[in-house]
């Protein structure tokens, strides 16, 4: 058998088949490493952070891209934190956030399709001011808090250099009407 060439063709084919077999296993699981690594170390912002362009629609569907003239995001994942805000607007007036070169943000990504559709974007249609709004939860996913009470990312540029959360209506007021720095 040693001599045969036929049979020395096919340990060679074996052995190439187990390294090429050997490399893909090592390939996959490399990249799988580098999946995980990149998902896994994402972690909310941070005093420091620079926002990526983050574009989205407000509640008439116009889209609204984030640029460096806002000075603050109000940004709220629930009922309870949108009231604050919508409490904050109705004391403070409904240029609020334009005045204050603010966005306000919403996430309702955990809310029932249903109550959306039925209750939600008509009441957010109402209002006498823009928000915009995240309906799947991705391009907020890394802005820290806002459920409970509204989280506000203070910025310069899109670079974050501080959050507050402030949990009444006059802090909110008093956070997006500090004189810039």
């Amino acid at each position: 058998h040693a001599h045969d060439p036929s049979c020395r063709a096919r340990a060679g084919l074996r052995a190439l088949a187990i390294l090429s077999y050997h490399r893909a296993m090592r390939t996959l699981f490399a990249s799988l490493l580098v999946l995980v690594a990149s998902t896994a170390f994402a972690e909310p912002y941070a005093v420091g952070s620079t926002l990526p362009p983050i574009e989205l629609p407000d509640q008439h569907g116009e889209l609204r891209k984030l640029d460096e003239s806002v000075r603050a995001i109000v940004f709220t994942r629930d009922m309870k934190a949108g009231d604050v805000a919508k409490a904050a607007v109705e004391k403070a007036g409904p240029d609020l956030f334009d005045r204050n070169s603010a966005v306000y943000i919403v996430d309702v990504k955990g809310m029932p399709s249903l109550v959306k559709m039925l209750f939600a974007r008509p009441a957010m249609k109402r209002r006498p001011y823009r928000l915009l709004v995240d309906d799947v939860g991705d391009k907020t996913a890394d802005i820290p808090g806002g459920a409970t009470y509204p989280t506000v990312l203070v910025l310069d540029k899109l670079r974050v250099t501080g959050i507050e959360n402030p949990t009444s209506v006059e802090a909110l007021i008093a956070a997006l009407e500090k004189p810039a720095k």
